[in-house]
């Protein structure tokens, strides 16, 4: 009997023994996780303050650049990137992105049916020349853009896409009937394969314009894509110029037709075009300890007015 209750007991010790290892394992769990989140917090709240900092420098680097000249090209102050930046406890590294030397998807909801196939042909030689679709394929794909950011509800033609085609899909949408706020809705609509969105996304934007509006391409930042896509007929210094404009940018449209024979007499419209620029995109990333941030910030310049942000969007990991 003293022997099984030896036993007993020695199994007992061992239960208590394995649940205090047990409890203060977990307990050391809990606190090191609690330490993480801590620091990690931390580390996002000094990340932030950061990106504010970066954010009102963008604005005053943009303010200066307009004070030194009247064109925006990609020598200027705010097309240099930085690659390495010490801060603190961690590192920053960023770029400025003029969108307008992107084709903005917008444009294609403009109200005027003459200035629609103005956009509509930009674009279709830019699907062409970006994602190799054929004209009709290009054309068809305008059309279901312009359907999905346009207010009304009648299909672009025999080519658009309103509502009627979206609710048979699964699952069933509806088309947003307003202008896209960033290049990802490109995804949702119809006929746009990952594959045709990763080829032209690198070209396009998604800026506000005005009702029935649009937003010149600035030529002297535009991606050579889109240059191409201007015109259906480029002159003999097209590819010097995409050479060259970083250090000799032109500063009137009129100089793409004249000396620098970018592109032939009246093969392109000029009324589509600019040497200057609105809008910006701010692209940063700051690294604290083991954090990482990522901030995307949408500026706009107009004239002697103060740069605002017009919307941003953060990422950490």
């Amino acid at each position: 009997m003293r022997r099984r209750q030896q036993g007993v007991a020695l199994i007992t010790a061992m239960l208590v023994v394995a649940l205090a290892a047990i409890a203060a394992t977990a307990l050391l769990s809990s606190a090191n996780l609690a330490l993480h989140r801590t620091q990690n917090l931390q580390e996002s709240e000094q990340a932030w303050w950061y990106a504010e900092g970066v954010e009102g420098w963008v604005r005053t680097v943009l303010a200066h650049d307009a004070e030194l000249n009247r064109y925006d090209g990609l020598g200027d102050i705010w097309a240099r990137a930085v690659d390495y930046l010490p801060i603190g406890e961690g590192v920053l590294r960023g770029h400025i992105v003029d969108l307008q030397g992107r084709f903005n998807l917008n444009n294609l909801a403009v109200t005027q049916p003459q200035a629609y196939e103005k956009q509509l042909l930009i674009f279709t030689r830019l699907a062409a020349i970006a994602a190799g679709l054929d004209d009709y394929q290009a054309r068809g794909l305008g059309a279901a853009i312009r359907d999905y950011i346009d207010a009304d509800n009648e299909p672009t033609g025999g080519e658009g896409a309103e509502d009627s085609a979206y609710l048979s899909l699964k699952p069933p949408r509806r088309v947003a009937n307003q202008a896209m706020q960033s290049v990802t809705e490109l995804l949702a609509v119809a006929g746009v394969t990952p594959e045709i969105y990763a080829r032209l996304a690198p070209h396009l934007t998604a800026l506000p314009v005005k009702t029935g509006g649009f937003t010149t391409i600035n030529v002297n930042t535009a991606t050579p894509a889109l240059l191409q896509a201007l015109t259906s007929a480029p002159g003999a210094g097209l590819e010097q110029f995409i050479a060259e404009r970083a250090k000799h940018p032109v500063e009137t449209v009129s100089e793409l037709f004249g000396e620098r024979n970018v592109y032939s007499a009246n093969a392109a419209d000029n009324s589509l075009l600019s040497v200057s620029s609105e809008y910006f995109q701010l692209n940063a990333e700051i690294f604290i300890g083991s954090s990482r941030f990522a901030l995307y910030s949408l500026y706009r310049r107009a004239g002697a007015a103060a740069p605002v942000v017009l919307r941003h969007s953060s990422f950490t990991e």
